[in-house]
């Protein structure tokens, strides 16, 4: 017969490793629930990340320059220019005449062409600076009505003559369009057109001339 107190010790043993080995098959997924647990209060927990914000000026710079051409007004005008010169010989001087009746219209806007613009976009802020250049007389479509000529046999109205008078029929035409505020009328022309686009894009325009004298007649 054996003894109970081997058998009592016999029987813990064996519980001992009946627990061991259940703590051996259950630790796997003690540290699989933890692990899981743990990401998931991370991930409730986490700041989301701040996205990046990327702004492509390119196509803004190319809509302004786009735009600026097309500001442009049209003025109509009209004038009575009288033109007359003399011939002299000897002691007698002949003259000749003609008055002329102007109309026609005056186109006025910017050269960038031959002037340029300058655009700089700053993508932080979504502003666009722009730089124009100084408003200019871009073309004269005169229509010119010739009456009141006088001249003689020795001083005659010539073909150049008229040639001469209708440049500068077309010079007094700019002149008076000018003079009636084409110069500020285009600026402003260019401010609404340039400063509505932009806008339409999400951006703010700031639009300047240069200052100085206008640009020279056509």
């Amino acid at each position: 017969m054996s003894d109970p107190a081997v058998r009592a010790g016999r029987s813990f043993a064996t519980e001992s490793i009946a627990v061991r080995r259940l703590l051996l098959l259950a630790l796997p997924w003690v540290l699989a629930a933890l692990f899981l647990f743990t990401t998931i209060e991370l991930l409730l927990h986490r700041k989301p990340a701040r996205a990046a914000v990327s702004v492509d000026s390119a196509p803004v710079v190319m809509a302004m320059k786009k735009i600026a051409r097309l500001a442009t007004v049209e003025v109509q005008v009209s004038d009575v220019v009288k033109y007359e010169e003399f011939k002299s010989f000897l002691f007698m001087s002949f003259p000749k005449s003609a008055t002329l009746r102007v109309r026609g219209s005056v186109l006025g806007g910017f050269d960038l062409q031959r002037d340029g613009v300058s655009v700089v976009a700053h993508p932080e802020t979504r502003k666009v600076e722009i730089r124009m250049p100084r408003p200019a007389i871009l073309a004269v479509d005169p229509k010119l009505e010739w009456f009141d000529e006088k001249s003689g046999m020795f001083n005659p109205i010539t073909p150049a003559d008229r040639n001469r008078w209708m440049a500068w029929a077309r010079t007094s035409l700019a002149r008076t369009a000018r003079q009636a505020g084409m110069d500020d009328r285009a600026k402003e022309q260019a401010r609404k057109l340039l400063a509505g686009a932009a806008e339409a894009l999400g951006w703010t325009a700031d639009v300047e001339f240069p200052g100085g004298p206008p640009a020279p007649l056509p």
